[in-house]
């Protein structure tokens, strides 16, 4: 296949992917989403080295099995021998990564730090609550969740500070109590299941600095969580009404210039465009970027993936083995009083366009 005669091709599978899944993405998108197929055939690995948004994916996978590019079964995608001419004719090298053994490319070694805590944590999440649809749950690795804490403790947002949770199925609140750093930790969370299970944790292990309470992340801050925290730890849900919601809230709860946030972002769920969006709301809402890891957490595979939307896009169906949904993990910085508002939010904050795990 000629290089125009694969450009042309290209262009109209952008077209008829497009018409199925409204979202944007480029052709940059198509190439990484045609790059991962050169290395490896694992429907839920070649997801995660995408890096481009799902819906996106099975649109352009399905257009390309329509045109005979691409055979999709039992959970299997495989270039025709046409879809390999006509990657090759695009250029399209194969997805690479080189991602280091020891912190799993987080660039942060908990182990240094608390080896005796991370064996309690890993001991305390064998009774954890089971993450459930109704919230739009699914939580992290131990490991993710004691890297995260790792990080913020290597950046000094944690040890002697007083710390808040919103959104806790990960138990950040507890790995953070248990290394015994912190002066205060708070865990908000709508789910009774967990508010229950940490509060457990904490009266059984000793937490004296550990409560969490139950609130509705809709529904404004009341006034005595209002400018009280030094650091906010949050992974929320990735519409971006939902995104506002969790991480307004948590710029609301921070003292003053120089407290810290950390929230997550996938590529699943969030474009570049989305990306952008929410890295202009992060400035103008008065803090800056400190830090951007991508693929810093790694999440457990939860018992509702055949129930979920994407499932019904998927070219060809197979519950996933291994940890196939990650993501990025943000560090930003308040420079003024946060400029957001403590109002009420109304509707539906877990589903856009782009949205995968509901």
């Amino acid at each position: 296949m000629e290089r125009q005669e694969a450009e042309a091709k290209l262009s109209s599978l952008l077209d008829a992917a497009r018409k199925e899944a409204p979202i944007p993405f480029s052709p940059r998108d198509a190439e990484r989403a045609m790059a991962v197929l050169l290395t490896t055939d694992d429907l839920w690995e070649a997801v995660r080295l995408s890096h481009a948004p799902m819906r996106f994916l099975c649109a352009f996978w399905n257009q390309m099995v329509k045109e005979n590019l691409l055979e999709a079964t039992d959970g299997r995608l495989r270039l025709t021998d046409t879809g390999r001419d006509f990657a090759l004719a695009l250029g399209i090298s194969p997805a690479r990564e080189a991602v280091c053994d020891t912190c799993e490319g987080r660039g942060v070694d908990f182990r240094k730090l608390f080896r005796e805590t991370a064996e309690r944590f890993i001991a305390i999440c064998q009774n954890r609550p089971e993450a459930i649809q109704d919230y739009d749950q699914g939580y992290v690795t131990e490991a993710t969740t004691l890297a995260r804490i790792a990080f913020v403790w290597q950046r000094g947002d944690l040890e002697g500070k007083e710390v808040i949770v919103l959104g806790d199925d990960d138990l950040m609140s507890v790995a953070a109590a248990l290394t015994g750093a912190p002066k205060r930790v708070l865990a908000l969370d709508i789910d009774e299941r967990l508010i229950s299970f940490i509060n457990e944790v904490a009266e059984r292990e000793g937490l004296t600095n550990l409560q969490a309470i139950r609130h509705d992340l809709r529904e404004p801050i009341p006034d005595e969580w209002l400018g009280a925290f030094d650091t906010f730890l949050c992974d929320p849900t990735e519409s971006f009404v939902g995104f506002k919601a969790f991480v307004e809230r948590g710029l609301l709860c921070l003292k003053g210039v120089g407290s810290a946030g950390y929230f997550g972002l996938t590529h699943v769920e969030s474009s570049l465009d989305k990306w952008a969006r929410i890295q202009k709301f992060i400035l103008e809402s008065g803090a800056v970027i400190t830090d951007l890891r991508d693929d810093f957490s790694g999440y457990v595979n939860w018992g509702y993936i055949e129930t979920m939307r994407s499932w019904d896009w998927l070219p060809t169906k197979i519950v996933p083995q291994k940890v196939w949904y990650c993501s990025a993990l943000y560090r930003i910085e308040l420079l003024c009083k946060p400029k957001v508002e403590n109002k009420r939010l109304e509707g539906n904050i877990f589903e856009d366009e782009e949205a995968a795990t509901t």
